[in-house]
């Protein structure tokens, strides 16, 4: 008796843990199941004479991501009647602009551009793409969308659809396509803890959160909120702009339809280093809740146990909950894409625990990151100033200034 009261003292983190564990997973189940037998309904009963608006698509591109071509050439493929799509770059010599001309070459039947945008219209280069692509629109229904994203032909439809009860729509994504450890460690986050995450979050908050990867607006609302010019300074643009439509009044939806998140050969840094910015932005918006992230991870919580009081019976648990977490991991997966990780992969969920918790740990003790080449310091609210030594547009020198002086 005296040795087992300790013990189960002991072991109370864990199991906590892993019931918390548990019990998101449940729910980010059930959220699925429930949403998808909702779009199924909700798509039958639509009137297909329902006016269609023009649709311009907003695709920012820097650099080559992993099958850039391929993703662009998705978009192509559009089952949507009345649809433009405008590809920007910073600069004429990007490496995206090479793939972006071959796309518009191969179809010549496209209502669509490439356009060169002004760097100096935001802080942020991915906001400062938009302000410049938005000005060159004609649609009255804008969709941003990442570089990274591949769709299928009825994405648009889905999203126009959606627009009928909401005046702001954004998508969850799922990762795809790994072919190498960065990847498939990328891959397995989105599907085991970032798709989740943000499922649940739409049960608990009113407002959902707002994902850049795939979000759908009409433009005169957009306009209303102070348009993309007014998230210039921030980080989460996105996140930030689904706040001031929920802030306004407007209704925020989240359709728990994914796009695929094509990460085929990424790196195991640029992995970290993502991981490792998202992680900074979290805490930039709820440091509270940002504090508590460790105890979500049972693998974890148990390894604390082990290092605490080491012992046989421990480092048990931390096999026990590792071999558990794995396979609630890739379960998660195969819920989130509807393709399972192949099992050659699965020691990466114990990898994944670790390093996520290092980037974690980077995020707690520095705000300092890089975003499209440029260095900045991230403040309360993902807003963002020039990390010491560099500078602003300068355009918008004046704005960070002012914003670096009230802050401190």
């Amino acid at each position: 008796m005296l040795v087992s009261i300790p013990i189960a003292l002991l072991f109370a983190p864990t199991a906590a843990s892993l019931l918390l564990y548990l019990g998101t997973l449940a729910a980010f189940l059930w959220t699925m199941r429930v949403a998808r037998r909702s779009q199924r309904r909700e798509g039958s009963d639509r009137d297909p004479g329902a006016p269609c608006p023009r649709v311009s698509l907003l695709k920012p591109l820097a650099g080559r991501d992993d099958e850039l071509a391929a993703n662009l050439e998705s978009f192509a493929h559009l089952a949507y009647p009345d649809t433009e799509i405008l590809f920007g770059v910073a600069r004429s010599d990007d490496p995206a602009a090479v793939v972006a001309r071959a796309v518009l070459r191969a179809h010549p039947e496209l209502r669509a551009r490439l356009v060169v945008t002004d760097p100096g219209a935001a802080l942020n280069p991915k906001v400062a793409q938009l302000v410049g692509l938005e000005q060159r629109a004609t649609g009255s229904v804008l969709v941003v969308s990442d570089s990274n994203v591949r769709v299928q032909p009825g994405y648009l439809c889905e999203l126009v659809r959606e627009l009928d009860s909401a005046e702001l729509v954004t998508n969850v994504f799922a990762g795809t396509g790994e072919a190498s450890l960065g990847a498939a460690l990328e891959n397995l986050q989105l599907g085991a803890i970032v798709l989740p995450g943000i499922a649940v979050s739409s049960l608990v908050s009113s407002a959902p959160l707002t994902l850049g990867k795939s979000m759908a607006m009409r433009r005169e609302t957009l306009h209303a909120v102070g348009g993309f010019a007014s998230v210039g300074h921030v980080l989460a643009e996105d996140h930030v702009l689904g706040r001031r439509f929920h802030t306004a009044g407007f209704r925020v939806r989240l359709s728990l339809s994914p796009v695929e998140n094509r990460n085929v050969g990424c790196s195991l840094r640029r992995t970290v280093e993502r991981h490792s910015r998202w992680s900074k932005l979290r805490r930039s918006f709820a440091p509270h809740l940002f504090f508590a992230e460790p105890i979500m991870s049972p693998l974890l919580v148990a390894t604390a146990t082990a290092l605490v009081s080491p012992s046989r019976t421990t480092l048990a648990l931390v096999l026990a909950v590792a071999v558990v977490q794995t396979v609630l991991a890739l379960a998660s997966v195969r819920a989130s894409r509807g393709q399972a990780l192949a099992w050659k992969y699965a020691p990466l969920e114990i990898v994944r625990t670790y390093l996520l918790f290092a980037c974690w740990v980077a995020a707690a003790v520095t705000t300092r990151l890089a975003w499209r080449g440029h260095p900045f310091r991230l403040l309360a609210g993902s807003v963002i100033v020039p990390a010491r030594g560099t500078h602003a547009t300068s355009s918008w020198s004046p704005l960070w200034r002012k914003r670096r002086e009230s802050a401190a």
